[in-house]
């Protein structure tokens, strides 16, 4: 059996562990795990002694632990890991955080992007075909439009108006103080609105944000290399859908030179 005498220059584990770097609680564990054993237990006291030779294996595991090897790897590399195959393991280690920092990077570039964009990316090319419209002129504020789009349709057009779906146009460097408020019409009402290209965005949150979604959507345009004609048309659908509880918003710009989609 081992003893105390056994071993004149031992340290117990509170020595141990400020010499090597790994707390108290590490080394339990790691005892636990077979990895970094004492040289003995006192089984009248409990204490646990280590060798100043084994601080050589505790550096050794600590920076094996800052390099993301696994408590597995270490047991074999501690317990006498063969020098040739030493290369082997640490460029495998290396290939292994090459692929984690790439992740990672990845990981922080769509965090970032979310952060922007505040929820799911839904940028789509969209045909918009032609469509027979009543359509009237509509001064209006910037966060108060959809509200005055909805009280000016129902207005004009009475409850068809109030209940269909609608949409506002405006030019993009004038604004929404002077816009076109529409409702779908059916012949020989109205008049035709020529099919064009359209780049949509699903607006989310709160209508008073709409600028933001509109500002993300024409950078995400510039981004692609389209070219907007400066139109921009907001739809608006029915309210109560559950996850659109004030009704949906779509944002939209017009965009020139680019291909009609296929249906």
């Amino acid at each position: 059996m081992k003893t105390r005498e056994a071993f004149p220059s031992v340290l117990l584990i509170g020595q141990f562990a400020k010499l090597s770097g790994l707390s108290s609680r590490m080394l339990r564990f790691y005892a636990e795990r077979n990895i970094l054993v004492p040289a003995f237990t006192d089984n009248a006291t409990g204490y646990r002694y280590y060798l100043p030779s084994q601080l050589i294996e505790a550096k050794l595991l600590r920076r094996l632990r800052q390099a993301d090897f696994s408590l597995d790897d270490i047991a074999v590399i501690l317990n006498g890991l063969e020098t040739a195959q030493w290369g082997e393991c640490v460029a495998a280690q290396r290939e292994s955080i090459t692929r984690k920092i790439a992740a990672m990077k990845m990981a922080l570039e769509e965090l970032e992007h979310l952060e922007k964009h505040r929820g799911p990316e839904e940028y789509v090319l969209a045909r918009f075909a032609p469509m027979r419209v009543l359509s009237a002129p509509l001064a209006g504020e910037r966060l108060r439009l959809r509200e005055i789009a909805r009280t000016e349709a129902k207005r004009l057009f009475g409850e068809d108006g109030a209940n269909a779906p609608l949409f506002c146009l405006y030019d993009l460097h004038e604004g929404p103080a002077r816009s076109t408020i529409c409702i779908p019409a059916e012949e020989p009402c109205g008049e035709i609105m020529p099919e064009c290209v359209l780049a949509v965005s699903l607006h989310r949150g709160a209508y008073e944000t709409v600028p933001a979604t509109l500002e993300q959507l024409l950078t995400w345009v510039k981004q692609n290399e389209f070219r907007t004609n400066g139109r921009v048309l907001e739809r608006y659908f029915p309210s109560g859908e559950e996850d659109h509880p004030h009704g949906r918003v779509e944002i939209a710009v017009t965009l020139e030179g680019t291909p009609l989609p296929t249906a």
